[in-house]
């Protein structure tokens, strides 16, 4: 399929006039509708293995012992092979949503372990595991998102835990996988919003 050009210049839809550059809630509606049109099984499981191939070979991955990962909804690269297979050569952690805004890490125990939450309707590290990591404990954090652009910023969900979460730990190093589906040339960001150090998507890409 042809490429569809950067969402900063045209929108998704089409007959649609756009003038500026489209805010943040307007792209999350067009990159979920974009998802349910174009992102099937088999690319998502593609997609995923293709991001995994890479993590793999990524010297900040190799180089991490810490590392802070996600159990993934529909439109998310799935990690779950990676974490199976690292779950006993490195300390992994998912996360866990303790209230409106909070969003803490926990050690991951095992699939078994984890309990399908009201955050998204993923799934999450139970309450009564142990606590929550120190932020400052982790060397790696690989982070989902609807989308990333060329400087590295994120178009989360819009609860902004992540948002909140990247502050607490800055020196920790971060990679942003995302299936790309339209490429985004600068997203909307604020003063304390930190860039990830690299972007991974699915090679070659699912346009």
């Amino acid at each position: 399929p042809r490429s569809r050009p950067p969402l900063t210049a045209s929108p998704l839809t089409t007959g649609v006039r756009q003038s500026k550059p489209m805010d943040k809630p307007t792209l999350r509606r067009e990159l979920r509708a974009l998802s349910r049109e174009r992102l099937t099984d088999e690319l998502r499981l593609t997609g995923s293995a293709s991001i995994i191939s890479q993590l793999r070979q990524h010297p900040l991955w190799q180089q991490a012992q810490h590392v802070a990962l996600y159990a993934a909804l529909p439109d998310e690269p799935n990690l779950r092979t990676l974490i199976d297979e690292v779950a006993t050569t490195k300390q992994v952690y998912l996360p866990r949503v303790l209230d409106g805004e909070t969003m803490d890490f926990f050690a991951f125990a095992g699939w078994q372990e984890l309990e399908q939450s009201g955050s998204f309707g993923i799934y999450e590290p139970r309450l009564e595991a142990d606590g929550a990591v120190d932020p400052v404990t982790l060397d790696l954090l690989v982070t989902p998102a609807l989308a990333y652009d060329q400087a590295g910023y994120r178009l989360g969900r819009g609860k902004g835990y992540y948002d909140r979460y990247l502050s607490r730990c800055p020196h920790a190093s971060r990679i942003g996988v995302t299936f790309a589906l339209c490429p985004i040339a600068c997203l909307p960001h604020d003063p304390w919003d930190l860039p990830v150090e690299a972007v991974l998507t699915p090679q070659p890409a699912l346009l």
